[in-house]
């Protein structure tokens, strides 16, 4: 029974290839390492290739690059058209607010009046009876202390303009 060698992939009866002459079956060899090293090369190339073609294609749309990168060939990007709704939240949406500590539960109520109106500089007196309150927590272990700071608006007597006491720095 004749035994087949297997030279790169071809099968090559054993009798045959004893009977071929030695500077062929070197050549076959070297032809066969140059094979080997033109598909290695080609699939380093193939990866190269692929690693371009990612690069030249990549815009501000699908990378982290800034518009003025993109090619002139890029799309531009699609301007939305306005709703005609002002911005924030509309009628009817339920609001989102910090839940407020009852007075009552505060360590501190700071009161914070503002003292010169903001458009003519004059002198304002008088008493908010609705100013903004401020709560600020701080969590030790055991129970939250809690400062309140109400913020007084106060409407001046010269120019009608109303200010509102601003929050002192808390730091």
């Amino acid at each position: 029974m004749d035994v087949k060698c297997l030279i790169y992939g071809i099968e090559i009866p054993n009798s045959d290839w004893e009977k071929t002459p030695t500077s062929v079956k070197e050549l076959v060899e070297k032809m066969g390492q140059h094979i080997k090293q033109s598909e290695k090369e080609l699939a380093d190339l193939e990866t190269k290739q692929q690693e371009l073609l990612e690069k030249i294609n990549r815009t501000s749309n699908n990378s982290s690059s800034p518009p003025s990168t993109d090619p002139p060939s890029a799309e531009k990007p699609v301007k939305k058209n306005k709703s005609g709704k002002k911005r924030g939240g509309q009628p009817g949406h339920k609001g989102h607010s910090r839940f407020l500590y009852e007075p009552s539960y505060c360590e501190e109520v700071l009161n914070h009046h503002p003292e010169i109106c903001n458009c003519c500089g004059e002198k304002l007196s008088g008493e908010d009876g609705n100013p903004y309150r401020h709560q600020v927590v701080e969590i030790p272990p055991i129970k939250p202390i809690v400062i309140e700071h109400r913020l007084h608006k106060l409407i001046c007597d010269h120019c009608g303009e109303s200010t509102r006491a601003a929050l002192p720095l808390l730091f």
